[in-house]
């Protein structure tokens, strides 16, 4: 209820243009940020919070979630459920707005989970263009290609009242889009808030690989070495699918399941040919002797039908067999994941994280020098602006939730 409170005796102020961080200043995922002018009411992101991390109550806030109708829109900035997890608790007539391949991929995802339980609502949501600017009365919401763990994701440029907002969603710089968005910051022009997430900051990342580049070539020389190679990752992070199954030899078989072949193919149509993956197919007891008989490189995850082929492979054919884990280290203990990885006999880390490094995000925040700078999808184990080199011309903002600042 305070949260309310604040934001409607903020929203009654003369100021231009407000913005309220309902969730994720002092935690990672379950982000909502709120735009805000005394016509418009936008709001970027409505996620779950992460399980352990921070505020575990579901968003509660006046005019989206309960009472009257007051927003005018909600975009979503990619498909991980710590961004969209809420949607389903928006009130009905609120449009959101999201990338029109990742809308595809989310709505995949919704129908394959609906008999656990999983609502389908991505069918609804309304499909965004990279570069294509969205009017809301008297706000200019323009979508801007982005780099992450999922892929199509987007940041925002929103304009009005002589403001401008950069909202970066998740994002890094070191995925295959690295120079693109190299350029897509130093291109950026003046900007008044900076809103970027921090998640690196307050997590200790020291992962062996630089780049998605190096792991690609790490796959392709343990695809050198190893006849049978199984890949344990999620299946949303479609970059690392598609670059591992670019190392696969001609005349082995590159092996999905149904599921995550049809997310390949939604995300193969609009992709740029050298990041497209390379003519998978899904797994099935007709195929099981001829991939055993040329090789395979095969994409798995928690599960008995996995498990069972993991285990074979490694019974039969130890030494020519391998298992590559390219995932957060923090899965390791779920129990689904911890029944393959305890039978692989031969294993590797092969993994960059999905978030911007703490070096890479001092140097996008030198070039973009925003005026103002929020950081948020971080912990609130320590105080991040002490870990920052940011330029002089930049006041790092350090809200709390629920707290509206004016620009």
């Amino acid at each position: 209820m305070a949260i309310e409170k604040v934001t409607s005796a903020m929203r009654k102020m003369d100021a231009k243009v407000r913005v309220t961080p309902y969730r994720g200043m002092r935690q990672i995922g379950g982000v909502c940020t709120e735009i805000a002018t005394d016509e418009a009411r936008i709001l970027f992101d409505f996620g779950s919070p992460l399980e352990d991390e921070g505020d575990q109550n579901p968003l509660n806030i006046e005019g989206v979630t309960n009472g009257e109708v007051d927003c005018d829109a909600v975009f979503l900035t990619h498909y991980h459920g710590d961004h969209v997890g809420e949607i389903p608790h928006i009130k009905a007539g609120i449009p959101v707005y999201m990338q029109k391949t990742a809308r595809r991929i989310l709505q995949a995802q919704q129908e394959h989970m609906q008999c656990h339980g999983q609502e389908v609502w991505a069918d609804s949501a309304k499909e965004l263009d990279y570069g294509v600017p969205v009017i809301i009365k008297d706000l200019k919401i323009t979508s801007i290609e982005s780099d992450h763990s999922a892929i199509d994701s987007l940041m925002f440029l929103v304009e009005g009242h002589g403001k401008r907002i950069l909202l970066t969603g998740d994002y890094r710089m070191h995925g295959f889009r690295a120079e693109k968005m190299e350029k897509t910051f130093s291109e950026m022009g003046h900007i008044d808030l900076m809103i970027t997430e921090g998640t690196n900051l307050t997590k200790e990342y020291k992962g062996e690989y630089h780049n998605e580049r190096d792991i690609e070539q790490r796959f392709k020389e343990i695809k050198e070495k190893y006849k049978y190679v199984f890949l344990f990752t999620s299946s949303s992070n479609i970059d690392r699918i598609a670059a591992f199954s670019r190392q696969v030899p001609k005349g082995q078989y590159v092996v999905v399941d149904e599921y995550q072949k049809e997310l390949l193919e939604i995300a193969d149509k609009d992709r740029e040919p050298e990041l497209k993956s390379n003519k998978p197919l899904f797994y099935s007891s007709f195929l099981k002797p001829r991939m055993e008989g040329a090789g395979f490189g095969m994409v798995v995850r928690s599960g008995e039908t996995f498990y069972r082929i993991v285990q074979y492979f490694f019974e039969k054919h130890p030494n020519d067999t391998i298992l590559l884990y390219s995932m957060w280290s923090g899965y390791k203990s779920l129990p689904g994941v911890k029944q393959i990885l305890d039978i692989a006999k031969a294993q590797e880390n092969v993994h960059v994280s999905g978030h911007i490094t703490k070096e890479d995000l001092e140097h996008v925040i030198e070039i973009v020098a925003p005026d103002k700078l929020i950081i948020h999808h971080t912990s609130g184990n320590k105080d991040v602006a002490s870990s920052l080199i940011i330029p002089e011309i930049t006041k790092l903002e350090k809200l709390i939730d629920g707290q509206a600042m004016v620009i």
